[in-house]
């Protein structure tokens, strides 16, 4: 063999190394993440759970003011889904239990009041689902934050949700001009995690032209108990559909 040969043998095997190398290094990047998310969410349980109790001593003391025990409400509210999806990501065991689709949305749509000036108006007939709670809360909150972006203070959302087929059905749209704006970019990412939690539980994800304007993203999730589930509910990451959890179409 030739120098020439030794040569660009050599550099084939240093960049076959350093693709090996960088595989090596994603691998570890990955599970080092994975680790620091686990143990903050860890770390979140105590501090939830005292956010809790103290609202618990709070309407106590704020006695018959329904404002004050209303927001009050609305934290320990928030705590939960929290908490919930602190769980989720810890992987902790859950009995299989029906959930209210309707009613979760319900919450979602009054935090969201708080939080975004405009009309959100929610529209919703009673929904029953057996999935991990906080994939339903973070399918909603991703929807309705990226709604509320899109519309803008003086827009328009609507929540709507509603059986389809022996389905649940959310669909979230707006007034605003869909993913052209200048938080296209959050948004989007806001979508992939919706259609990844969606697929995880056997859902689609489509998206459209909304009747206010704007952009309508539908949510459709089955509403029978999983046959094939034993005393856990599916909580997330890529599912059936497209194994990278992307976005149809």
């Amino acid at each position: 063999m030739n120098g020439g040969t030794d040569a660009a043998v050599t550099i084939a095997d240093d960049v076959a190394a350093g693709t090996d190398d960088a595989v090596l290094g994603d691998e570890l990047t990955g599970a080092a993440e994975a680790r620091l998310l686990r143990e903050l969410c860890h770390d979140l349980i105590e501090p939830v759970a005292s956010i809790k109790l103290l609202v618990q001593v709070a309407c106590t003391e704020a006695k018959s003011d329904s404002l004050v025990l209303d927001r009050l409400g609305l934290i320990a509210d928030e705590a939960g889904r929290i908490a919930d999806i602190c769980g989720q990501v810890l992987d902790q065991p859950r009995r299989i239990e029906p959930i209210r689709l309707d009613v979760l949305a319900a919450e979602a749509v009054a935090s969201a009041r708080l939080r975004h000036r405009g009309v959100i108006e929610a529209v919703a007939d009673p929904v029953t689902l057996y999935v991990h709670p906080a994939v339903v809360v973070r399918i909603l909150n991703n929807l309705l934050t990226n709604a509320c972006r899109a519309a803008g203070a003086g827009g328009h959302v609507r929540v709507r949700v509603a059986l389809d087929g022996g389905q649940a059905r959310l669909a979230v749209a707006n007034s605003g001009d869909g993913l052209r704006g200048e938080n296209a970019s959050r948004t989007s990412l806001g979508l992939q995690i919706v259609c990844s939690l969606a697929l995880s539980c056997g859902g689609t994800v489509q998206m459209g032209a909304s009747d206010l304007g704007g952009l309508c993203v539908a949510v459709t999730l089955p509403c029978l108990r999983p046959a094939t589930q034993r005393g856990r509910i599916p909580v997330g990451g890529p599912g059936p559909g497209q194994a990278d959890g992307g976005l149809p179409g």
